[in-house]
């Protein structure tokens, strides 16, 4: 089964009511301690495992039960089918073994069984029951990586070399790169979106393939925020005229390199952007708001798992008298995954990239 027909099906054919989604929701806690607990009792629980940490075993776990609550409550199952192969190739790739998948989903219907009311655990089943009859079109699916179509290929060697001088912690020759390809014509696009972005991108694909460790990635990205620190100041950025807006991660979202990238990008387009960075508490968030007015807020969601946290956001801004007038915007990879998200809860706008969300606020 290719990629399409396993969305359209999902799309389809799975469908969980609010009750029952709200009584998964509720028994999140007690399930995951049963599942983890099964789940380590397993006589060949080091061999599905690869040999590593039960402690990844555990956060793979309260990843799954974070990410089916978001699917269920945002009836998102076109997310679900285009996530859970990109799970089997990250923690296949990182040694856990494929037979793993169908002995955790079995033991997470158990405990579904076993804590939720019958009608709820038999909607709840019927989406493990899916993905247990296509756990075999999810390993087929693991081995296919999309290809991306190649934006600004005159930049080919230099996002190599950018790369390769990211990955051995070479700052000077990243630096030197990134300072040419600022220098040219539309040289802050072309720096964040031909070369950092498909860099960076083509760096958690060496994580997902287990050729560069956590820490390397993290290296990375963290030279790339220094980079992006040390050019601020070169940055073609003219007096502010259309107004402030604020820039942030949802809360308990940490990859914030897209956002700052886009604050970066807003910036140069006349707005006078406040950016906050990762991982912003809601309520601090909302209070900043009320003192500052922006006309809009753009809110970046990496990992799907706050969906939730963007929604209380969002209907926060809605439902008052004060901030009801504030645009919102989303984007991220979360939402890039399914392209009604943003509707669902409540925004006014999703943006897929950074060109798109410039293109969308100048309409406001």
């Amino acid at each position: 089964m290719d990629r399409e027909s396993l969305i359209k099906e999902a799309k389809e054919s799975l469908k969980v009511t609010p009750d029952a989604t709200h009584r998964y929701i509720e028994a999140r806690d007690v399930l995951l301690d049963e599942v983890n607990t099964r789940m380590e009792d397993h006589p060949q629980i080091a061999v599905l495992i690869g040999g590593n940490p039960i402690r990844m075993m555990h956060d793979n776990h309260r990843n799954h039960i974070d990410f089916m609550a978001t699917v269920f409550q945002f009836n998102s199952y076109e997310m679900l089918a285009k996530t859970l192969p990109w799970v089997y190739r990250a923690y296949g790739t990182h040694g856990f073994s494929f037979d793993y998948f169908p002995q955790v989903l079995e033991t997470w219907k158990e405990a579904v069984k076993k804590h939720l009311a019958p009608a709820a655990a038999a909607e709840i089943n019927a989406v493990y029951d899916w993905m247990l009859h296509h756990h075999r079109h999810m390993i087929e699916l693991s081995t296919v990586v999309s290809d991306m179509e190649e934006a600004y290929p005159d930049l080919a060697d230099e996002r190599g070399k950018f790369g390769a001088c990211l990955l051995s912690a070479d700052f000077q020759s990243c630096m030197k790169i990134a300072e040419s390809i600022l220098s040219r014509e539309n040289g802050q696009e072309t720096l964040y979106l031909g070369l950092i972005q498909p860099v960076m991108y083509e760096i958690g694909r060496l994580w997902e393939q287990d050729k560069i460790s956590t820490a390397e990635e993290h290296l990375a990205t963290s030279m790339v925020g220094r980079i992006l620190a040390g050019l601020y100041a070169k940055l073609p950025i003219p007096p502010p005229d259309r107004g402030k807006a604020i820039v942030t991660s949802a809360p308990n979202e940490f990859h914030e390199l897209g956002g700052r990238m886009l604050a970066d990008m807003l910036e140069a387009a006349g707005w006078d952007i406040l950016y906050l960075g990762a991982n912003t508490p809601a309520e601090e968030l909302i209070r900043l708001i009320r003192k500052t007015n922006p006309r809009f807020l753009a809110i970046s969601l990496t990992m799907p798992f706050g969906m939730d946290r963007v929604a209380a956001i969002i209907s926060t801004l809605k439902g008052a008298p004060d901030l009801g007038h504030i645009k919102i915007l989303v984007g991220g990879s979360a939402f890039n995954s399914d392209r009604n998200l943003w509707r669902q809860i409540g925004a006014d706008a999703w943006a897929e990239d950074p060109k798109s969300a410039i293109r969308q606020v100048l309409t406001w």
